[in-house]
């Protein structure tokens, strides 16, 4: 019975030992900053931290990073993705090590923003050496570039359907027939004929 309890002891102590020492390189995506919402056309300033979280040096030459802006419900096949890459000091990621990125304005428009309305912005690192990454998800509104605007407004001399009226509710079918000092109503708003 004893030789049965040490055996599974040592099968136990065996196991977690291999566990707890495998090597284990991992990444995350701290500290993201950008605005929350932006101009279509304008650029886009956004950073970020690449931090070493596993337990384990990264041993690579380069950090990329991927990012992608793309509207909330875009299927990832359709985004479109922007690499930076990234020199790693002396070749080494130590566990705790941090790397800042990507503090220049990327250009706005079409080349970054799939459509205005609300967008996500996803950031992921890679390396040559296999690593589990930690991928940042980030809401961002995109403003819709500014567009010509034409209001049409009809003529009131030329639109017969179209009355006026004044404080005392007599309707006049032209502006020219209101006779001077009247004040007249015209779509909510007060008016004098002077």
């Amino acid at each position: 019975m004893y030789r049965k309890i040490l055996v599974f002891i040592c099968c136990v102590v065996l196991v977690s030992k291999t566990v707890s020492s495998q090597i284990i390189y991992e990444c995350t995506v701290e500290g993201v900053w950008h605005a929350d919402s932006v101009q279509y056309a304008a650029p886009f300033s956004l950073g970020f931290w690449f931090v070493n979280t596993g337990n384990t040096s990264l041993l690579d030459s380069v950090i990329t990073a991927n990012i992608a802006i793309s509207p909330v419900n875009a299927a990832t096949q359709n985004w479109q993705i922007l690499t930076f890459t990234q020199n790693i000091p002396q070749g080494v990621f130590a566990p705790g090590d941090s790397l800042y990125m990507l503090n220049n304005p990327l250009n706005g428009g079409p080349q970054l923003y799939q459509q205005a309305g609300d967008n996500l912005v996803v950031i992921w690192p890679s390396f040559t050496v296999p690593a589990t990454i930690d991928t940042s998800i980030t809401p961002l509104y995109v403003i819709p570039p500014i567009t010509s605007i034409n209001e049409m407004i009809p003529h009131i001399n030329k639109a017969p359907s179209y009355y006026i009226y004044d404080v005392l509710g007599r309707r006049y079918d032209n502006i020219n027939d209101i006779p001077i000092g009247v004040i007249y109503i015209r779509d909510g708003k007060k008016y004098i004929r002077k």
